[in-house]
């Protein structure tokens, strides 16, 4: 029997000892998780597209959009980070196709497309003029454009000017006389006729009735203005040409590209009529003046023909290829989001963060642009999905100055008044709305705030005019402290019966040391 209940005893004793083990791990896992909800329960819920538009509970933005909750890791997860900065996770930057390049330094230099004609190359142009007067006999070219040779025959010409011309040579070697001889020959050369035939003459010893013309050098005939048996007459130009073996085209170029354009800037050249071939060749001067009516200037290029396949008066195809020694920053022309006067880029900081910042840009050219201000070299920006990064990042962003330009001593405190909108003593917090702050660059506008722990909100009520100091602490956030009544100032003289915060413009606004606490406008007064 002893032995009995001493079993039962022992058995009644365990199972206490189990009870109570048990009750006290389930009543700690309990309490874990009503701790753990209790710091998942949201601060506040705000507007999906204007972070200023905060709520106390669930509802629709101004947009009619569902607000978002804001927990507390969201507001202290990131306080080191720069204003603006929102975080990526690798799976959401994969979805979105998230891409990323460096800002690099390069020769920036647009590439200017043209067009033009071809032409002779002007400075081997030569041409044939009638020193005398004569008829033409043995015409050995036809047609513009025939090709002639250095040398060749291109005419016979009688002239009784230099039939005489070659009697006074003849009679001045007979008289034995050197000056005289050396005279007449001159005067033979001042009419045209070359030193070839001159010695024939005084080799034959008589004149020659008809004298050769020929040409002074290769190329083809550009203008053929006699026929044979045609007269002349002094001062006529009878025939001209040129060699091909280089070719000018005229080109124009419009009046904001003509500062890229130098002398000796090289130039790529096709033409529809010879498709699949190119001509490289180079800027040769540039005419100094421009045109009124086009607003464009003229530029000559070169280009070598060896093979002679280019013809005066095609048309030409053209792209320009200015110089440049200087190296620039540049960034891809499409990561940069533009919005009025304002330039700005999506900063990716790593570890997933990103945020916006504004450059100053200066040219453009090839895709690419020059930055002046606002990033350094191989800072990485965003290039792709940049615009919806930049849509969240923005909201909060200092974009009133340029990204390298940060004050060393921002104000941290503010003194200044306000009126009441709303309390909310759950949450420690005072929707106020307060006149301009300079010092920050605020409006005049509605918002919440974060009360100091030592402030009793019970002794305040809705519209009452009060003094406080506005305190930025070091993650960013904005609480107030040192709240006293202010009997000078009443809310009855104020009439915001026009405001409402959530269509308020904060374009004007420097955010550039602001991350607002959990904020909730006056919710009465803004829906009515």
């Amino acid at each position: 029997m002893k032995n009995a209940f001493s079993i039962a005893f022992i058995a009644l004793a365990i199972g206490g000892a189990l009870g109570y083990v048990a009750n006290g791990y389930f009543s700690d896992g309990q309490s874990s998780k009503s701790n753990d909800a209790a710091s998942n329960e949201p601060l506040y819920w705000v507007a999906p597209m204007d972070p200023n538009y905060k709520r106390d509970k669930p509802g629709k933005s101004p947009m009619g959009m569902d607000l978002i909750p804001v927990y507390e890791e969201d507001l202290t997860g990131g306080s080191n980070d720069p204003a603006g900065t929102v975080t990526i996770s690798p799976a959401v930057e994969n979805n979105l196709g998230v891409k990323t390049t460096q800002v690099k330094r390069q020769k920036l230099a647009p590439k200017i497309d043209s067009v033009g004609y071809v032409n002779f190359d002007e400075s081997q142009l030569w041409q044939i003029n009638s020193r005398v007067s004569g008829w033409i006999k043995n015409l050995s070219v036809n047609a513009i454009g025939e090709r002639v040779l250095a040398g060749q025959v291109l005419f016979e010409v009688y002239s009784p000017d230099l039939v005489r011309a070659q009697e006074e040579l003849l009679n001045a070697k007979r008289m034995g006389k050197a000056a005289l001889v050396n005279g007449a020959k001159d005067r033979l050369r001042s009419l045209g006729v070359d030193n070839g035939q001159i010695n024939d003459i005084l080799r034959r010893g008589k004149t020659r009735q008809y004298i050769a013309i020929k040409a002074p050098a290769d190329g083809v005939i550009a203008t053929l203005n006699i026929r044979n048996g045609a007269y002349l007459s002094p001062q006529q130009t009878v025939i001209s040409g040129g060699s091909l073996s280089d070719v000018w085209v005229d080109a124009e170029v419009f009046e904001r590209q003509a500062h890229w354009i130098t002398p000796g800037a090289e130039a790529t050249m096709w033409v529809d009529a010879l498709p699949g071939k190119n001509w490289q060749g180079k800027v040769d001067y540039i005419y100094p003046i421009l045109d009124p009516a086009t607003r464009t200037l003229r530029v000559r290029l070169k280009f070598s023909n060896r093979e002679a396949n280019l013809k005066p008066n095609m048309f030409a195809n053209l792209t320009l290829i200015p110089q440049t020694k200087e190296s620039v920053l540049v960034v891809p022309e499409q990561a940069v989001i533009r919005s009025g006067n304002m330039s700005r880029v999506v900063l990716a900081a790593g570890d997933g963060k990103y945020r916006t910042v504004r450059i100053e840009t200066g040219r453009t050219a090839a895709g690419m642009v020059e930055v002046l201000d606002g990033l350094d070299l191989n800072d990485a920006i965003v290039t792709s999905a940049h615009f919806m990064i930049d849509s969240e990042s923005s909201q909060n962003a200092d974009l009133n100055r340029i990204n390298t330009h940060i004050p060393t001593e921002p104000v941290s405190q503010v003194q200044t008044t306000g009126v009441i909108r709303n309390i909310m003593p759950d949450h420690k917090m005072l929707t106020l709305e307060h006149p301009p702050i300079p010092e920050w660059g605020w409006p005049a506008m509605t918002m919440d705030f974060t009360v100091s722990d030592d402030s009793d909100l019970s002794q305040f009520v809705g519209g009452q005019s009060v003094r406080f100091l506005i305190t930025k602490q070091d993650s960013g956030q904005y609480t107030l402290s040192e709240i006293q009544a202010d009997e000078a100032h009443s809310s009855t003289n104020m009439d915001h019966s026009t405001m409402d915060h959530s269509t308020m413009d904060h374009s004007t606004m420097d955010h550039s040391t602001m991350d607002h606490p959990p904020q909730v406008p006056a919710m009465e007064e803004a829906e009515q």
